[in-house]
């Protein structure tokens, strides 16, 4: 009892309520965007919704600011860096063309959107139950997503992948891509925050998340989801201390029951179709040229860009198909911002690693911090996800909300454990 009423004492209660109910609403509204393609005016559902949002962030954070300004330390300088970086890609692209295109637009506002939320909740969260109330918020969005897919893949959603022998599911949203990394780290999330009750329930919870990822058959997910048992694996066996690993024992007993059953029970080679010899989709053809793109342009391009439209353009033009990015986010930001992006790019996933190491590798905490910095590489290098709002918001605020921040009780120690944390992982 006493634990709740300090739960509803909370500061910014109901706005962190609010807030933790966008991936809900958030992955409802996509798909029937995407299924009922409804509009508003001259945007869609989804456009729409996103728009509105992105005024209550900066009205959130304006607020927010004028209360405490002391708060505006609070802000994530890679958020900060990417303010800068779609200021310049679009001016650019403004005195080059005259105008920005749509395509732009929506790739644009798609990144501002998360960077947005980013912020707001990194200013609004200060305590542990406040940050537990955004990452509830994530393990329900996710665990909807998990249902939509396998209710696509038995009653008939959008399949992928058809000439590759394979019945996959991407539930009623537009693509793959953009989900898998949401199922990963919800399922993460799922057991950090049953850590204490070490129940089959979560077992079952993240295993929802982690079969619906695989239902997907896109590979980066794959990727990913592999990555991260195998640390959970080694986490729990080499690192470890105490009982601090026993949070896992569960669902690594399941997980080894899966894999001695899985071969018995599943053709595998349809599980394994889509890792035929096909040049990852045309990846191997389209990033080359990404490449040769940017060692071909001048060198004022080179350092600032070409912005998102031409990249787009050149992908057309060069590779034949209708593809809009390079499903890699270095070779994105490259093309798109230049060097100057390329360095910021490198800032967010350091300040992504730099943040799963304030905590000590050996703790839950850390375990979980690095298993979702391990899920955002795979799938930032192998099918790109900055221009993705889901994906994004999922790695941004989890992993804020999951470490120490500055307001917190034992932020005296971060400096210590961000120390000690580094040491672990080089020894």
């Amino acid at each position: 009892m006493a634990q709740d009423d300090a739960t509803s004492n909370l500061p910014d209660r109901n706005l962190l309520i609010g807030l933790a109910a966008i991936p809900t609403i958030d992955c409802i509204c996509d798909q029937l965007n995407n299924a009922l393609k409804i509009g508003v005016g001259p945007l869609s559902l989804l456009q729409a919704m996103r728009g509105i949002l992105v005024v209550v962030f900066v009205s959130m954070i304006a607020w927010a600011l004028s209360r405490d300004r002391s708060r505006i330390a609070r802000i994530p300088i890679p958020a900060i860096g990417s303010v800068v970086f779609l200021g310049m890609a679009a001016s650019k692209e403004l005195i080059v063309t005259g105008g920005l295109s749509i395509n732009s637009l929506g790739a644009y506002g798609q990144m501002l959107y998360w960077v947005l939320f980013w912020t707001t909740v990194s200013i609004l969260c200060r305590r542990p139950q406040q940050r537990d109330i955004i990452l509830r918020g994530l393990v329900w969005g996710a665990c909807l997503t998990a249902v939509s897919v396998i209710l696509g893949l038995f009653f008939g959603a959008i399949n992928y992948y058809k000439d590759d022998s394979v019945s996959s599911s991407a539930g009623w949203f537009d693509t793959a891509k953009m989900i898998t990394g949401p199922l990963v780290v919800g399922g993460i999330l799922i057991l950090y925050l049953a850590r204490d009750k070490r129940s089959w329930i979560s077992c079952a919870g993240a295993g929802l998340c982690f079969v619906a990822c695989v239902l997907t058959y896109a590979r980066a997910g794959s990727v990913a989801l592999v990555s991260v048992l195998l640390w959970f694996a080694a986490w729990r066996c080499l690192v470890a201390r105490d009982d601090a690993g026993r949070w896992l024992n569960r669902f690594l007993i399941v997980v080894v029951a899966a894999c001695i059953l899985v071969p018995v029970t599943v053709d595998m080679s349809r599980l394994l179709a889509r890792w035929g010899d096909k040049g990852g989709s045309g990846r191997a053809t389209f990033w080359t040229l990404a490449v040769d793109a940017y060692v071909s342009e001048d060198l004022p391009a080179e350092t600032l860009g070409i912005g998102y439209n031409s990249m787009s353009e050149m992908l057309f033009r060069n590779y034949g198909d209708d593809i809009k990015h390079t499903h890699n986010d270095m070779l994105d930001v490259l093309l798109v911002g230049g060097f100057v992006g390329a360095l910021w790019w490198a800032g967010l996933v350091g300040s992504f690693a730099r943040r799963a190491l304030l905590s000590r590798i050996s703790s839950i905490e850390g375990a979980a911090g690095i298993a979702i910095v391990l899920t955002y590489i795979c799938h930032s290098l192998l099918t790109g996800q900055i221009w993705g709002t889901d994906s994004m918001t999922y790695y941004t605020l989890s992993l804020t909300c999951l470490m120490r921040v500055p307001d917190d009780p034992g932020a005296m120690e971060l400096t210590h454990s961000y120390r000690l944390g580094r040491r672990e992982l080089l020894a």
